[in-house]
């Protein structure tokens, strides 16, 4: 028998379902409420805080999208029961919002927010789609409708208002009408020559159709007399030319003022042609599943189809000339598939466009040429059946969806690197394929933090969270997967990440909440210099009642009693950042509790407590090749586990399965204690001392029997950088 030690040096591997002969050193076998760092290791995550409560009685969804106008002005738009509530991401404050004429009515028949309904922002505008809105044309001649009643793209400058002023973002603004939507065809003549010889003196706004001869290679064209000259900016009369606002995309629209206002937008008419020289935009009749800016254009991904407005002409699907096809003209292109492929999503990529169906993957890009129709493609790429509900996710130059299988969730991640086109798209989720349960409705993209966060039905209570590093361009030194958890009842409908801050949308109790992450380094409370680790986190200032001698407190909502936790702020010097003792508590509502004494010296933090916990994969001897010996007989003696900046922890050892032996330890107090528990009463009584260190303690179990499993329930920190095991171990088998 022979002594053995073999070092962890990392623990940001996140969890492996591998077997435990093949995974890395430093995967682990769960990890539950922790946040993988490669640079401080693995840390208690960041809590949720209270924002606001959206809804006293939850909707059945809700859907978030994320409004970044500049570093300092960001917003999150919550849309559900057929409004729009929009925040401050800075101050959580509720911005103003005001429906313009009838325009709410375009959410009318929505009933699944999250999978019905697409959000997309262009500077201070937000296009919002709703997929069964049939798209129609207005009646004959109507080319104004309700012109108070509609905005123009603010990088749009085709008129002044009164002070001789380009338009500003939401003011009320129509393309100029069509002078020629009624009356009758004058007549048809081969060209324009022999419509000036047979007419020498035209009637003014009199229009013709000029047929085409071989000069023009027999392009047919109208023209009407205006001014004494023929002028071919004109349309066939009696003609539908006005696209139905009411039925299109409309705007939600950031005023100079700072109200957010929801209205139609402003889409042009039809100004040249008829319906075989200028067709009907494609989308006329169908239902547009979502909008994409593209290179200066608004595109919209209908059918099969992808259609692009006229370049930097956001508002315009149609042609702009009858003779020519201009570079910067609409263009529309169907993807290339021998089967039905229905676009469900699209999004741009490192260099075009990514599409997809649900069951095929298509890449948009374009040539030397720039973006028109003769320098255009759409290549088929991969044919994966993607969870279209969930759609496409960019996370910097990558691509990522999920792909559903006997019920669980695989997550794939498409890259075009140098602008070819991959054949395959990487399945991230390979060493856990049995992990994120099947119904994922959101895909969360955390670019600065290199982050993805997964929603799912099948486990709505949680995210998955997916944490990696490129090392190189095809090589990564982390590709962590693990899971929050924010408590049982409580389900996570829609989420959005933004400047540092994963937002959500969680019910609870029946009502619908946001809450935040700040996932920012060295974030805290303003009333604490060290972070608070409770859910829910939220302030409140006591009132002391003499006659009783309680300090009572006023609560922003109704915890969940068993999990609920109050600690003191900075303000209470000797006893900042401890815990008032929750067997005190005295509940006189849901949302109002009493404590002991007078607790006023400042603000209390109070919230739900959550635990931190991660268990170690099942360790085995190596040999010189680090391959794993299944020989033998391996002992595990010990462990040793290195923190840095850690109050507290918990160690929870089943040597040969069954219940856990659970020791407390308080690294401050590792100098003056010893045995298994480690001044677990003073941690409680006291101010949380934060300490850098090792700590070692007993197993003395079979390896493939031993469970060693690290956990911290309480609000204080706690950051594992590495570990190590010590054993025993018998080359010769043992019965």
């Amino acid at each position: 028998m022979s002594n053995y030690a073999h070092p962890i040096p990392s623990l940001h591997g996140g969890i492996s379902q591998q077997s435990a002969l093949v995974r890395s050193p430093e995967q682990l076998e769960s990890q539950i409420n922790a946040w993988s760092s490669l640079a401080d290791g693995l840390t208690k995550r960041a809590p949720t805080e209270h924002v606001t409560r959206l809804f006293e009685t939850a909707p059945a969804n809700a859907h978030i999208h994320k409004i970044s106008r500049d570093g300092q002005e960001r917003y999150l738009v919550v849309t559900a029961n057929n409004t729009f509530r929009i925040f401050d991401l800075a101050t959580g404050e509720e911005q103003p919002f005001e429906e313009i004429g009838n325009s709410l009515s375009y959410l009318s028949g929505v009933t699944d927010y999250r999978s019905e309904i697409s959000l997309a922002t262009m500077a201070d505008y937000t296009f919002v789609v709703n997929r069964n809105s049939v798209c129609e044309l207005g009646a004959i001649g109507d080319d104004l409708n309700d012109q108070a009643n509609y905005f123009i793209h603010l990088n749009k400058t085709i008129g002044l208002d009164e002070n001789g002023m380009p338009f500003a973002p939401g003011t009320a603004y129509q393309y100029p009408p069509n002078p020629t939507t009624s009356g009758v065809l004058s007549g048809t003549y081969q060209s324009l020559a022999a419509l000036e010889k047979a007419v020498p003196t035209p009637v003014e706004g009199s229009v013709y159709k000029i047929q085409g001869d071989e000069t023009s290679d027999f392009n047919s064209y109208y023209v009407r007399r205006s001014g004494g000259v023929w002028d071919e900016k004109c349309v066939k009369p009696g003609l539908i030319n006005a696209i139905k606002a009411e039925t299109m995309p409309h705007a939600l629209v950031r005023g100079a003022d700072g109200v957010f206002r929801f209205a139609p937008f402003s889409w042009a008419p039809r100004t040249c042609g008829d319906t075989e020289t200028n067709a009907n935009p494609g989308f006329i009749g169908r239902t547009i599943r979502k909008v994409v800016r593209y290179q200066n254009r608004l595109s919209f991904i209908y059918d099969e189809n992808v259609v692009l407005s006229g370049a930097s002409d956001f508002g315009n699907f149609w042609r702009t000339s009858q003779q020519d096809y201009l570079d910067s003209d609409v263009v529309d292109l169907g993807v290339a598939s021998t089967g039905v492929c229905t676009l469900k999503d699209a999004v741009e990529g490192n260099d075009g466009m990514i599409l997809t169906s649900d069951q095929n993957q298509f890449s948009l890009s374009q040539g030397e040429l720039g973006l028109t129709a003769m320098s255009f493609a759409i290549r088929p790429t991969t044919n994966y059946v993607v969870n279209t509900r969930a759609g496409l996710t960019a996370l910097g130059s990558e691509v990522y969806f999920a792909v559903e299988n006997n019920g669980w969730a695989n997550i794939r991640e498409y890259t075009r690197l140098s602008g070819v086109d991959a054949n395959t798209a990487a399945d991230i989720t390979a060493h856990v394929p049995r992990y994120i349960p099947a119904g994922v409705h959101a895909l969360i993209a955390a670019d600065e933090i290199n982050a993805l966060f997964v929603l799912t039905e099948g486990a709505k209570n949680k995210a998955f969270v997916y944490q990696f590093y490129w090392s190189s361009p095809d090589e990564k030194a982390q590709a962590a997967w693990h899971e929050w958890d924010f408590g049982v009842g409580s389900e996570v409908v829609s989420g959005a990440y933004l400047g540092g801050y994963l937002n959500l949308c969680i019910k609870r109790g029946g009502s619908l909440f946001l809450e935040r992450v700040d996932l920012r380094s060295g974030a805290h409370p303003e009333s604490s210099e060290h972070q608070v680790f409770i859910d829910r986190r939220h302030e409140t200032t006591g009132t002391y009642v003499t006659a009783i001698n309680r300090t009572e407190l006023q609560l922003a909502y109704a915890p969940v009693q068993s999990r609920f936790r109050i600690v003191r702020g900075d303000a209470f010097g000797g006893q900042r950042h401890t815990l008032v003792d929750p067997t005190t508590y005295q509940w006189i509502s849901p949302t109002k509790v009493s404590v002991p004494g007078a607790v006023l010296s400042g603000p209390l933090l109070y919230g739900e407590a959550y635990e931190m916990s991660f268990q170690f994969s099942t360790q085995f001897m190596q040999n010189a090749k680090g391959e794993a010996v299944q020989t033998g007989h391996l002992i595990l003696r010990s462990w040793t586990v290195s923190f840095s900046d850690t109050a507290y922890f918990k160690t929870l050892v089943s040597p040969y399965g069954g219940d856990p032996i659970i020791g407390e330890v308080v690294p401050s107090k590792l100098s003056q204690f010893t045995g298994r528990t480690l001044g677990a009463n003073s941690f409680h009584l006291n101010t949380p001392s934060l300490h850098t260190g090792s700590f070692r303690f007993m197993v003395g179990g079979k390896n493939t029997l031993a469970t060693v499993k690290i956990a911290n329930d309480t609000h204080a920190a706690s950051t594992f950088v590495a570990a190590a095991w010590e054993g025993f171990y018998n080359g010769q088998s043992r019965v």
